[in-house]
């Protein structure tokens, strides 16, 4: 064989074992700390035994075995130096010969590691992103206190306290100005990778660097998460999107997950996402913080489980759902509008829902809200009142609002909020009256333990909601696509990832009530996965549809949806009939938010017969609402099956 075979044969395994130490430095910290540990004891223990037990040979004795030993820790150190010396390999006999080139191997593993470690961070970075064995890839802009958090999250599984999942990598796209090395460390202990946004290196560059869009053996999923405190958070969300239009990325793997912090935003992000014209291969979630926060305390206290409700067999509750928020900034509004969503039920005596709002600022804050959320009324009565919740006419108000199930305290300090919520407790005792659910917002503060014993729980710490299963809402969503699926297979539609925000989040809201409706049909999940859970007990089925669409009408007139009238309705279907505007526009229209279904439900039957007597076609508007009932434990089956197969 020649010199030149030889050195090739070499130089292939040269290749192949410094591309293994490679791929082993892209699995995780903690994963090559542990390999390198063995690896070094391997290496030290192993090569001082071999040579101290070859050096033994040249002395006996005190002195002799010192000697050797000695000349075992030197000849042990020059492994680390690559050097060694081979020529007792002539005398060694099979077995000192592996633990040889085991000791040497182990060894050569560490060198590389720590020159990888050391030079090589911008290699294994790019490696990892190429060639790791992740299926997942999560981009996340920023890089501050939350943002890391939210990456740890995700690469953990909501667990910081084991080992990042392999199937996973979370990429941070930072600014110059940030502290770089700083950021490094904090991300390095979960195996985030942090790439610096510069004149050089922009949004899609770094999108491009992550495999997004180009052709692969394995599809990845990819999520990118533009955190609030991205002043371009509309202008990212845009590059995106025209990004994988442009390499006409797979809409099923691409999740846009944007933190809108203001209204501006969150229509600015509308406004391009939802063009029928203009559709982009991606799914976008508009998220809120204050929305995340609501979401939660409605999770751990939903306007369902209230005593006061009392729900008889039919579903029906005994009366209506009466709520208080104290204070109406951005937190006291989003308390408003989730608890209208999730507290619509029929009431033996037919009266609705009841909110009362007490805030200082009354007037400006009433007349801006009810500008924004024009139909509220239909679904809930809304009370401005003005007072210093401190002073003594509050609490003489307070006396006149009977049977109050759910008060919100969400005034401007954590200090106010708390003792304002201790004074209503106080107050309640005195009164002798049943003590209502009493959420208080506690700014920031430490992660919230539940006191179950206690009867004021806090809510609004932000730790508690940059988690995956807030954020990215995986097991939501298995409920809100099967809500869809179902739909779909009625009525007809998109599959979810064509869908646009809007019909996604109504997908959502249905999925988030289904509690609420098996509790109202006295029943649980497990028992309502069998067809016809409602046959025979058509009174049963009548109050649920009620109820459904009282919860499809608060949904739509939280997002501030008005109703479409006949006469507008009928000028529609003009416009249709001259192929100005799609069909659908004559009983919706996303863009103006206009629906002739938001009415109360005893004027469905006259509104399905003008509106099938004016197009042709041949809709009960009713029916749907029939139909969704019926069609629960379906979803139910859906989502148990997507959310197993997707472990």
């Amino acid at each position: 064989m020649s010199i030149f075979v030889l050195w090739a044969i070499t130089l292939i395994l040269l290749l192949i074992f410094t591309f293994g130490v490679l791929f082993l430095m892209t699995r995780g910290r903690r994963f090559v700390r542990a390999v390198c540990s063995i690896s070094l004891i391997v290496a030290i223990v192993g090569g001082f035994f071999f040579y101290s037990h070859h050096h033994l040979s040249y002395g006996d004795g005190f002195l002799g075995t010192l000697y050797a030993a000695l000349r075992g820790i030197i000849s042990t150190g020059r492994m680390f130096f690559i050097n060694a010396d081979y020529g007792f390999l002539l005398e060694a006999n099979i077995g000192m010969r592996i633990i040889f080139w085991l000791c040497h191997v182990s060894a050569l593993i560490v060198i590389q590691a720590a020159f990888f470690a050391l030079f090589g961070r911008r290699l294994i970075e790019s490696f990892r992103l190429r060639f790791g064995l992740h299926r997942e890839v999560y981009i996340i802009t920023g890089s501050d206190k939350y943002a890391i958090i939210l990456g740890e999250n995700i690469a953990t599984c909501d667990n910081p306290h084991k080992l990042p999942v392999s199937r996973r990598v979370v990429v941070f796209l930072i600014e110059e100005e940030d502290e770089v090395k700083m950021i490094n460390e904090k991300v390095a202990h979960f195996g985030g990778i942090v790439k610096v946004l510069d004149s050089k290196n922009d949004f899609r560059y770094y999108l491009s660097k992550t495999g997004l869009g180009e052709s692969r053996l394995r599809e990845k999923k990819y999520s990118i998460i533009i955190m609030p405190n991205d002043a371009s958070v509309p202008d990212h969300a845009y590059h995106v999107a025209e990004y994988a239009k442009e390499k006409s990325v797979d809409g099923e793997n691409l999740d846009i997950f944007v933190f809108a912090a203001s209204e501006w935003d969150r229509e600015q992000i509308e406004s391009f996402s939802q063009k029928e014209d203009h559709k982009y291969p991606c799914t976008f979630h508009i998220i809120n913080e204050a929305d995340l926060l609501i979401r939660q305390m409605i999770e751990k206290h939903p306007p369902y489980k209230c005593l006061g409700l009392k729900f008889n067999e039919s579903g029906e509750a005994k009366r209506n759902f009466n709520v208080m928020i104290l204070g109406f900034g951005a937190v006291g509004q989003q308390a408003l509008l989730r608890l209208i969503m999730n507290g619509q039920f029929i009431t033996s005596d037919k009266s609705r829902m009841s909110a009362t709002i007490v805030d200082r600022e009354k007037e400006h804050l009433e007349e801006h809200f009810r500008h924004y959320y024009p139909s509220l009324d239909i679904c809930c009565e809304i009370e401005f009142l003005s007072y210093d919740v401190r002073d003594k006419e509050f609490f003489e108000q307070l006396k006149g609002c009977k049977d109050i199930d759910y008060i919100v305290v969400a005034l401007n300090s954590n200090d106010d909020n708390k003792q304002v919520a201790l004074d209503i407790r106080l107050h309640y005792k005195r009164e002798g009256l049943p003590l209502p659910i009493i959420a208080v917002s506690e700014k920031n503060e430490g992660i919230h333990k539940v006191q179950h014993d206690y009867e004021i729980f806090t809510f609004g710490c932000k730790e508690e909601i940059y988690k995956e299963s807030v954020v990215i809402r995986e097991e939501t969503n298995h409920m809100a696509k099967a809500v869809n699926e179902t739909y779909k297979t009625l009525y007809g539609g998109k599959p979810w990832h064509e869908l646009d925000w809007f019909t996604q989040e109504s997908n959502r809201a249905a999925a988030d009530f289904i509690p609420a409706m098996l509790t109202l049909a006295g029943t649980t999940a497990e028992k309502a996965e069998s067809e016809g859970w409602l046959t025979g007990n058509d009174a049963h089925a009548g109050i649920l549809a009620q109820t459904e669409h009282l919860r499809w009408n608060a949904f739509h007139a939280t997002m501030g949806y008005r109703l479409m009238n006949l006469a507008e309705m009928r000028l529609r279907f003009q416009a249709y009939c001259k192929k100005e505007i799609p069909l659908s526009y004559s009983r919706k229209d996303p863009i103006t938010k206009l629906h002739i279904c938001l009415a109360p439900w005893d004027e469905l039957d006259k509104i399905s017969e003008e509106y099938n007597n004016t197009t042709g076609e041949a809709r009960d508007f009713k029916k749907n609402d029939y139909d969704i009932i019926e069609n629960i434990p379906k979803v139910l089956r859906l989502a148990r099956s997507w959310k197993k197969h997707s472990k």
